[in-house]
């Protein structure tokens, strides 16, 4: 068995037409992930690079984009963890799936800081330098390397201050135990076939740096984090 699995490119359920999937099966899945990014550690690892790009508040409230926001569980903990520091902030939270959308303004009503749109990340329909910050968490493993490249540019593109993407680190441990939890805590069709399958179809270090590089950013920083999560960070030059 090789160290660090082979990629694998095969479509998660969530990456179907709608008709493949239920309502419910969604408003399931959207709950299990927003589980796993509380307590699996990815909000704490957006957080964590957030803070050091935001810096102090200038009156002006700070702009963030959530690209593939999901139910906007991120963009609500960043809004929670600016209103404790009183730093002025607005969150632009898209998702390319309307019915996920959905789920989210019904979830979002306490943030008005929080703004939901309907959006493609391949393809953002916004100006250049139109935010301060750019956030993408766990989503690049649904792409292919042509279409993260993309990604990429378009984050750049938007971009004043920085960028932040945070997705899984593929490795054989973080698969077996993935596949172990969802099966123990889960009954949900969705959550069992994509939670594992996410992570071999994420990237490995090197293979990040030589996407962003494909890419044309400068100035990054690929850094492994705690529960195999890896995020790419950087400023915007």
């Amino acid at each position: 068995m090789p160290i660090i699995p082979v990629r694998h490119t095969e479509p998660e359920l969530l990456d179907l037409p709608l008709q493949e999937y239920s309502p419910e099966e969604l408003e399931g899945t959207l709950a299990d992930i927003r589980l796993v990014n509380r307590y699996l550690g990815d909000i704490t690892a957006v957080i964590k690079h957030l803070s050091v790009m935001a810096g102090a508040a200038a009156g002006s409230p700070l702009r963030v984009l959530d690209l593939a926001t999901g139910s906007a569980d991120i963009p609500a903990a960043i809004v929670d963890w600016a209103r404790v520091r009183s730093l002025p902030i607005r969150i632009t939270a898209i998702d390319y799936n309307p019915r996920t959308v959905e789920v989210a303004r019904q979830r979002i009503g306490d943030y008005p800081e929080i703004e939901l749109a309907v959006a493609d990340a391949l393809s953002l329909p916004f100006p250049e330098k139109s935010f301060d910050i750019v956030l993408c968490s766990k989503t690049i493993h649904h792409f292919t390397e042509g279409q993260v490249v993309r990604l990429l540019q378009e984050v750049s593109r938007v971009a004043t201050r920085g960028y932040i993407v945070m997705d899984l680190r593929r490795s054989w441990i973080p698969y077996l135990l993935i596949r172990l939890l969802t099966r123990i805590f889960t009954g949900n069709r969705l959550t069992r076939y994509d939670g594992p399958l996410s992570v071999l179809r994420s990237f490995t270090v090197n293979e990040l740096t030589s996407l962003a590089e494909a890419a044309g950013l400068s100035g990054f920083r690929v850094s492994p984090e705690p529960f195999w999560r890896i995020v790419l960070a950087g400023e915007v030059r």
